[in-house]
């Protein structure tokens, strides 16, 4: 047997989806289990689709991913040029020969003529398809459409009768009609290749010996099939893995989820994590574990565990395989990587002094446990940050248990227990001996207040957090404690103090 070579060849056309990590994360695991090569081709013949600099962002993301290719543009290889815009003649030249070998054909038919074609289709309820009207065509009949000037199409003959069967590792036999399938055009009018020459081609000059690949392909592998009887090459094994599914089951797509690479990285997700649960979709480890490294799915990995049925994109559940991540990872590398998100938030400055950084090393270690992105956790970490606050107002948009909360509190700073409760606090806090408060001791401050005030928790702990935070509920007072320490915390009480005049 050859060496295993596979490959993912995206297409320059926008934002690098979700989809394509998911396929070369397949394709990849493959490759390493049989010690074969994957690489990457950048597919670019649809000029009018390209856009610049999407490229560069296919390289950048699948790097983030650490989904990395032996062979691609950006490092080369002894199968390239892997652009197929810079493997452009070659096309050309594969179609003509297959014209010599009459194994497809010029076709002049006009856009008019196939538009008729088309209606005259669909009012008689037939599928669209070519007719074959050129296909009968005499050498002396194609040569002078030429030599006037005529333009036209390089389409495949596509056999009459019998059937093509993909041969499915994860399907089995799938068997397709041939007179359904119609000729298919190779080379366009502009001499630009259509994506099936093109595929086949590159796929059988780069040595491509399994061709792994969305369930959405299955269609198009017939005529791949036959082009390769056409050229007398032996064709790869195909596999096609299940598509990925909204919660309706419906392809995912941008209308339901997010499906750019951007998105889930400026969101904050972990590389591990969206890895991580990218392998759970249509497949389950050996070990049936679910929190698993790169390095783990490919060293496991075994195609035939793929489960066909439509695996569903729940970003629920990616937020929980996310969450498992950044609890597993690193502190000091989770804070590193948590940076840009707390600056974008406008929490932190350009520099951050010793005292700040171990200050967010902090925060970070109590926001991961409950928080599913880093930009959740920036986004939920101002009550640590700012030490001036002002009680919530009642707006429209709250929901009778919000306005409650907010009446009650209001209630609660003017309640003579509640100030008692408070001023108890603030002479523990102004007394403690020092700067830092564990979270141990912070308990205890607060279990002792809670007992010398005499009275029940919902009028001790909600007056202190409004006086902390400035909101009726939120993240454990102790926690407060812990982040911000005796000085910042007896400077917050001060503030709500002279700002609401609250009396001792």
């Amino acid at each position: 047997m050859s060496k295993v070579r596979t490959r993912i060849a995206p297409s320059p056309t926008g934002d690098p989806h979700v989809g394509t990590a998911y396929v070369a994360l397949f394709n990849i695991a493959f490759s390493h289990v049989n010690n074969g090569d994957f690489l990457l081709r950048i597919e670019d013949t649809d000029q009018n689709r390209y856009t610049k600099g999407s490229e560069q962002t296919i390289f950048d993301t699948l790097s983030w991913l650490e989904l990395n290719w032996a062979e691609g543009p950006d490092i080369g290889g002894d199968f390239g040029p892997y652009r197929q815009s810079e493997r452009f003649s070659l096309y050309g030249d594969y179609a003509k020969k297959l014209v010599e070998d009459t194994e497809a054909y010029y076709c002049f038919c006009t856009n008019d003529r196939l538009e008729k074609l088309r209606d005259r289709q669909k009012s008689m309820g037939n599928a669209p398809g070519y007719d074959g009207h050129c296909r009968s065509l005499t050498k002396e009949e194609i040569e002078k459409k030429i030599s006037d000037g005529e333009e036209y199409v390089i389409r495949l003959k596509m056999p009459y009768d019998g059937t093509t069967i993909i041969k499915d590792r994860l399907r089995g036999d799938i068997t397709f009609d041939n007179d359904k399938i119609d000729d298919q055009i190779l080379l366009k009018g502009d001499g630009f290749p259509t994506y099936h020459l093109a595929n086949v081609v590159d796929d059988h000059l780069m040595g491509i010996t399994h061709v792994i690949r969305a369930e959405e392909w299955i269609p198009s592998t017939p005529k791949h099939i036959q082009l390769y009887k056409a050229f007398k090459w032996t064709a790869p094994e195909f596999i096609h893995m299940p598509l990925l599914r909204n919660s309706d089951k419906s392809k995912i797509s941008k209308r339901k989820n997010p499906v750019s690479l951007i998105w889930y990285k400026e969101e904050g997700y972990l590389k591990e994590g969206l890895i991580n649960f990218l392998g759970l979709m249509g497949y389950s480890l050996p070990n049936g574990k679910e929190i698993f490294t790169l390095d783990e799915f490919k060293e496991s990995f075994d195609i035939n565990r793929v489960s066909i049925g439509g695996p569903v994109f729940d970003l629920v559940k990616l937020g929980w395989v996310n969450n498992q991540h950044m609890r597993l990872k690193d502190l000091k590398e989770l804070t590193d990587l948590s940076i840009p998100f707390f600056r974008a938030k406008g929490l932190i400055g350009d520099t951050l002094s010793d005292k700040e950084y171990d200050t967010l090393v902090k925060i970070v270690a109590l926001q991961r446990e409950s928080c599913n992105t880093l930009k959740e956790m920036a986004e939920t970490s101002e009550v640590y940050f700012q030490d001036s606050y002002s009680f919530p107002n009642i707006v429209e948009e709250m929901d009778k248990k919000e306005i409650a909360s907010i009446e009650r509190l209001h209630t609660l700073m003017k309640d003579e227990e509640a100030i008692k409760a408070i001023n108890i606090f603030h002479e523990k806090i102004k007394n403690y001996p020092n700067e830092d408060i564990s979270i141990e001791e912070g308990k205890k401050i607060l279990a002792d207040t809670l007992t010398q005030a005499g009275t029940g928790p919902g009028k001790v702990y909600m007056p202190l957090r409004a006086v902390l935070t400035g909101l009726p509920k939120g993240v454990d007072l102790y926690n407060i404690l812990f982040i911000i320490g005796k000085e910042r915390t007896l400077l917050r009480i001060a503030n709500m103090i002279n700002k609401y005049q609250i009396q001792f």
